[in-house]
């Protein structure tokens, strides 16, 4: 049985092994589009940003709190929450690793009495709508964000803070969001011990990069594409550990129980 078991954590291993190198490769794949494009002999310039470095000489660099407003999102608690009613989502739906896109996963939609929602207007995420979470357990957290690409109104619930910005078409910024090198402004600033803090003020500070937006739109498509492809994969290896591991329990259970003899 040891045998069996060792090949079969060998196996679980290598699959986990990866599902990190895509993760890494999906990474590199978004900073890459979000910070260069897709031009690889595109005229480059110095943005003056240490985040950034050099960026294509036609893009723009911007305040992020110039291109949209910050609201912050309703407040109630998990008792609130019921079976039906007004859809929301907050932070730890935000943070929930069923997030494989850019943009939210059904899924993750929670419910409140629509009285809650009677008096916030500004916290109704339209098409084009950003969620972020304001609290992080850790530092890879701060700057989880989800995006509504869909024509379905939704609430930004506890413990969030919503970027409306000046275009519906917005995916080109949920890539950026995505990457490491954008949250780095948001994780030098943060402060916190056990939880970390991402306030409105904080937001305010950092900035964005913005190509033409037909060139927005031909990098989010690109990475469309490129995403799907690795988080397909990605789904077929945890299938692959998953039907390992209950292989291996299987296996031992049977010979804890004697169904199987061992010579």
């Amino acid at each position: 049985m040891d045998a069996k078991t060792e090949k079969m954590d060998q196996m679980i291993a290598k699959a986990e092994k990866k599902i990190e190198y895509l993760g890494e490769l999906k990474q590199s794949l978004i900073t890459r589009a979000v910070t260069r494009g897709l031009n690889p002999n595109a005229p480059l310039k110095d943005s003056g940003v240490k985040w950034i470095g050099k960026v294509p000489e036609h893009w723009e660099i911007m305040p992020f709190k110039y291109y949209g407003k910050l609201y912050k999102g309703l407040t109630f608690s998990k008792a609130d929450l019921t079976a039906t009613g007004v859809p929301v989502i907050s932070y730890g739906q935000i943070h929930s690793k069923e997030n494989k896109s850019v943009r939210f996963f059904e899924e993750g939609i929670r419910f409140i009495p629509r009285e809650l929602a009677k008096n916030g207007d500004s916290a109704l995420v339209k098409q084009g709508d950003f969620i972020f979470a304001d609290t992080s357990e850790d530092l890879k957290g701060c700057g989880n964000c989800v995006y509504n690409d869909t024509t379905n109104p939704i609430y930004a619930g506890y413990h969030t803070i919503i970027y409306k910005t000046r275009e519906r078409d917005c995916k080109y910024l949920a890539y950026l969001f995505r990457s490491n090198v954008w949250r780095s402004q948001i994780r030098c600033r943060v402060s916190g011990i056990k939880v970390y803090s991402i306030t409105q003020g904080i937001m305010s500070q950092v900035n964005i990069l913005l190509p033409p937006m037909s060139e927005q739109k031909e990098i989010s498509t690109y990475l469309d594409i490129k995403c799907s492809k690795i988080d397909h994969i990605i789904a077929t290896q945890k299938k692959k550990i998953a039907y390992l591991q209950e292989l291996k329990q299987s296996l031992i259970t049977n010979v804890v129980t004697g169904k199987i003899k061992v010579s």
